[in-house]
């Protein structure tokens, strides 16, 4: 300290020591007085600021233009100290005595930390904002790993998302250079299992060293100081956030705490609202799966009402009376179709009993036969034909209203794109231990890019498209999962230009398979 200018007393001995400030004291372009607080804010000594021989374009580098105007004029500057770090300061300045050239006090207040907290809830404000408009919870997330990397000032910042077993990794995003990282995930044990475990915040000033120091991947950049917290969905943890910084930088404060607290919120509410929009999404396919399954299964049989009636309305004089009774009886027999349909749910088929009963192939027969019939109608121009094969099981284990279901939706896929002056054919034999029923078309075929989806919901092929044919993908989709509840299995098999059979295969009985033959529709 200069020899002519003394702190020890009066108005300024009591700033030196009595105030929480800094204060400094400047003269011809020096420091003549350095308070403890200074010390503490900038990181430099008393000895080391006044010491003329110290060059303090180095301690403080662009800096010190900064810290200069603040000491002549007050107001804020963003001051690089000593070590590397950085601070806000908001200083007010004055001169000592009457002379402009005499010495100049300046008390200075470090508000990085208030500063650093109205932009982050700034930032914060902002993030919201976003995460209401933004669709894809990926680009949520990144946002969420730039802005925990922003806020605290690391040099790295990264987010992992896991499974309903908080062991099982299922996303790994991170804002630091990729080559920094193996391509695998990393593994939650360790340091990052603590946030997950505790579900609290945890902060290590240095991880080298630390008990828990693994599960930190072998390939990562230089870490010492770590701030991890979990993010919660209500009481369901969904991941953790986290940052890190080089050794050498500061260590993460309170502050950063709490921001970081915030933003695993955030990163919560995203998932929320991501969830939200998904499970609003899933409402409404299933309420379209609901109508369009519902107009599917009425479609066959009021295409046979409306089939029979076009007979009558047409060729009603011509009609003998057992004529017309077949084709009233096939009506009233569609309108029947229709109530069960209503009364019985529209969209699932019946559950899977748990004690399947026995069918009888001899009933299955006049079944499909009558639905052979009751399908004639719809398409005149194209014959339809039943064939039950020597071969073919007396029985089987099964379900007779899942199997009209199945053949149903076969038949009348197959009379749907079979050319006219055709003909549709519905093969029963036995396959192995099971009961098959193929229905076998001459159609166009099918195309070997497209046999692989035609039993997708809402799958149509590229002809249905182009030729406008009516459906929404669900017959053959119906079928199999009909199918699959009485433990079979579909199939298809198909040239182009020779015509597709479609096959449903159900158990046979085995010893141990009791119950009496089934015979209801």
């Amino acid at each position: 300290m200069s020899e002519s200018f003394s702190v020890a007393s009066g108005a300024i001995g009591e700033l030196f020591f009595n105030v929480n400030d800094a204060v400094v004291i400047a003269r011809d372009g020096r420091f003549v007085a350095w308070s403890p607080s200074a010390e503490s804010l900038f990181g430099l000594t008393a000895a080391e600021a006044t010491d003329p021989t110290t060059d303090l374009g180095t301690v403080f580098g662009s800096g010190l233009s900064a810290l200069w105007d603040l000491i002549e004029a007050g107001g804020q500057a963003v001051i690089d100290c000593a070590g590397g770090s950085e601070r806000v300061v908001e200083a007010t300045a004055w001169h000592l005595g009457e002379d402009e050239a005499g010495p100049t006090v300046a008390v200075m207040h470090d508000i990085t930390r208030e500063r650093r907290h109205v932009q982050g809830l700034e930032t914060l404000n902002a993030l919201a904002r976003e995460l209401l408009a933004e669709p894809s919870i990926d680009v949520l997330l990144a946002r969420i790993v730039d802005a925990a990397k922003d806020l605290t000032h690391a040099d790295f910042s990264a987010l992992i998302t896991v499974r309903d077993s908080a062991e099982e990794v299922e996303q790994f995003l991170y804002n630091a250079p990729r080559e920094r990282f193996p391509a695998r995930l990393p593994r939650v044990v360790g340091l990052l299992a603590v946030p997950m475990a505790t579900r609290s915040v945890v902060r290590i000033d240095d991880i080298r060293g630390h008990p828990a120091g693994v599960g930190i991947p072998v390939q990562h950049p230089p870490i010492a100081s770590l701030l991890a917290a979990p993010i919660l969905v209500g009481d369901r943890l969904v991941g953790e956030l986290a940052v890190a910084n080089e050794p050498g930088r500061p260590a993460f404060d309170e502050l950063d705490e709490a921001m970081l607290t915030e933003l695993a919120a955030h990163g919560a509410m995203a998932v929320s609202l991501v969830g939200a929009r998904e499970a609003e999404a899933h409402v409404a396919a299933t309420r379209r799966a609901i109508m369009d399954t519902a107009l599917l299964n009425i479609r066959t049989p009021l295409n046979v009402a409306k089939g029979f009636l076009a007979t009558i309305r047409d060729r009603g004089p011509e009609l003998s009376q057992e004529e017309l009774d077949h084709a009233f009886d096939a009506i009233d027999r569609a309108h029947d179709r229709i109530q069960r349909l209503a009364e019985d749910g529209l969209l699932d088929p019946p559950p899977a009993t748990s004690h399947p009963r026995s069918v009888d192939v001899v009933y299955v027969v006049p079944m499909g036969e009558q639905l052979l019939d009751d399908l004639a109608p719809v398409r005149p121009d194209v014959e339809l034909r039943w064939d039950a094969e020597p071969s073919a099981p007396a029985s089987f284990l099964g379900d007779a209203r899942l199997v009209r279901e199945v053949l149903e939706n076969l038949i009348a896929n197959a009379v749907k794109h079979a050319p006219p002056s055709t003909t549709v054919t519905v093969t029963v034999r036995q396959d192995g231990s099971s009961v098959r029923f193929d229905v076998t078309d001459q159609g166009p075929g099918i195309p070997p890019t497209e046999q692989s989806r035609v039993f997708e919901q809402f799958y149509r092929t590229r002809q249905s498209i182009e030729e406008a044919l009516p459906g929404a993908g669900l017959g053959l989709w119906i079928a199999r999962r009909l199918t699959e509840v009485m433990g079979g299995t579909v199939g298809l098999s198909s040239r182009p230009g020779q015509g597709t059979t479609f096959w449903a295969t159900v158990p046979l009985l085995s010893a141990d398979d009791g119950g009496g033959a089934n015979g209801q529709a």
